[in-house]
Order: C-alpha cells, then sequence, then structure tokens
C-alpha cells in the first residue's frame, strides 16, 4: 500500500513539546493524586450508599410481602383445619367400622403432624422482623442477612411439606420466592 510513510511511536516522541524537558513537580503531582483520589473515594461512597438504599428498600418490599402472605396464611388455617378435620372424620368412620384401632391412632397422629404449623408461622415472622430490624440498624449486615435467609428458607420449606392446603401450599412457594430473590440480593451486600 503506497501514501505517507508509518511514524514509530519513539519517532513521535522526539517531536519538540511530545516529552517535557522539565519534571514536574512531586508535590504537585501529589497533590493532584490525592485530590482525584479523594474526589473518586467521595464518588465510590456515595454509589455504594444509594446501592444500599435500593436494596434496602428491595428488602423491605420483600418482607412485607412475607408478612402479607403469612398473614393469609393465618387468616386460612381455620378454614384448612376444618376440611382436613371432615376428611379426617370420614377415615375415621371408615376405620371405626373396620375396627381397627391402630389405623385411627395412625390417622390422629397424622393429623397432628400435618396440621401443625403455627410453630413454622410463629419462626417465619419472628424472623421478617429480625430482617426489618437488621436492615434498619444498617452497617455491615451480609452475613445476618446471609443466616436469615437460610432460616426463612428453612422454615418455608417445611410449611410447605405439611401443607394440606392448595392455598398454603402455593403460598409457601410464594414465601421460597420472596426468599430466594432477597438472598440474591444478599450476596451483593457486606
Amino acid at each position: 500500500m503506497s501514501g505517507a510513510p508509518q511514524m514509530t511511536a519513539a519517532e513521535a516522541l522526539r517531536w519538540p513539546g511530545v516529552l517535557a524537558n522539565e519534571p514536574l513537580p512531586i508535590e504537585e503531582l501529589q497533590a493532584a493524586c490525592q485530590e482525584l483520589l479523594a474526589a473518586a473515594t467521595t464518588d465510590f461512597t456515595a454509589a455504594r450508599a444509594r446501592e444500599g438504599g435500593k436494596l434496602r428498600r428491595l428488602m423491605l418490599e420483600r418482607g412485607d410481602a412475607m408478612e402479607r402472605r403469612i398473614a393469609g396464611i393465618v387468616a386460612r388455617l381455620p378454614e384448612v383445619i376444618g376440611a382436613y378435620q371432615g376428611r379426617l372424620a370420614a377415615r375415621l368412620q371408615e376405620a371405626l367400622g373396620s375396627g381397627e384401632e391402630e389405623r385411627i391412632r395412625q390417622e390422629v397422629a397424622v393429623f397432628a403432624t400435618k396440621i401443625d404449623v403455627d410453630e413454622e408461622l410463629t419462626r417465619l415472622t419472628a424472623h421478617v422482623a429480625e430482617l426489618k430490624r437488621v436492615l434498619a440498624e444498617g452497617g455491615t449486615v451480609g452475613k445476618q442477612l446471609d443466616f436469615l435467609m437460610q432460616e426463612l428458607n428453612r422454615e418455608a420449606n417445611t410449611l410447605a411439606s405439611k401443607s394440606v392446603d392448595l392455598a398454603v401450599t402455593q403460598a409457601a412457594l410464594d414465601l421460597k420466592l420472596l426468599i430466594e430473590q432477597m438472598r440474591e440480593q444478599v450476596q451483593n451486600i457486606e
């Protein structure tokens, strides 16, 4: 290819004024660097504070949504218990007709285990309250929130496994989704 000859970097650096003949005073360079570092640190701190505020709001919104789901489950429990008692009564009538005492005991034991979700609901409520307290307190909360996510997930899993009602199961799955969304955000928090 013809045209202008190509210049090397060394040739460009030899042009007058490209490189200063006199070195800049070190104090000026240090002052300029310190100014830039201070500005960058201020900008970085402000950006982290904005991001932290957004994460806090997101987590609080998820916590509020969890409280609504838990309240919905609590409100639904009398109906769930009534329906399950009806099914249990039918099974017991069938068992009584056949004279199977062991089966009656088994059905009562299953009923007691399946329907008792008070402990899980109490723990979920307590963990959501702790989540809100930790977020309000601020500071370095990543490990605390990570632990709370594990506990919330454990209780939501237990609630789902004990559920005898489709609406309660769906609410437990909604809780798990909200917890997972928060868990993803917790990974971004110190």
